[in-house]
């Protein structure tokens, strides 16, 4: 044994505290989904959220892997180790990705499917459409919007 527990260990929660703001991002953005109505919407938001976690989780495991290695002194995994944690963390940030694909999915439908409130008329195009029609006062008429061009004689 080469270091003591304590290194690793200290080793260990320095890579967890990297992960902590998303791990803090997603908790926050589940109790914010977790207030929404049920639906197809919120299932899809919670799997990417959920994603995102295990994908971070995973992720600080992985990196525990060669810590854990060199504390045993076995530096020879160590040297095999490094293709197979490439790929570890290939398929990582493929899951993330893909979390991030289904909240954002989640997200854009949300909004697709808010119908705004209807808008009042306004007067402006009220009167525009009908130049005849008397105007505020009622007796005078308002003349027909030509845009700049110049009043047939």
């Amino acid at each position: 044994m080469n270091g003591s527990i304590a290194d690793l260990f200290l080793s260990v929660l320095s890579s967890a505290a990297m992960r902590l703001p998303i791990l803090i991002a997603v908790a926050v953005s589940v109790v914010w989904v977790l207030g929404s109505p049920r639906s197809q919407v919120r299932t899809v938001a919670l799997w990417g959220l959920g994603l995102m976690a295990f994908a971070s989780l995973l992720g600080m495991l992985a990196n525990a892997v060669p810590q854990v290695l060199i504390y045993q002194g076995n530096f020879d995994a160590m040297r095999g180790i490094g293709m197979l944690m490439g790929f570890v963390h290939f398929g990582l940030n493929l899951l993330m990705a893909l979390s991030v694909v289904l909240v954002v999915w989640a997200m854009t439908r949300s909004q697709r499917d808010r119908t705004p409130p209807a808008a009042p008329p306004s007067r402006t195009s009220t009167i525009a459409a009908n130049p005849d029609r008397p105007g505020p006062s009622g007796r005078e008429k308002i003349p027909a919007m030509n845009h700049g061009r110049t009043p047939p004689a």
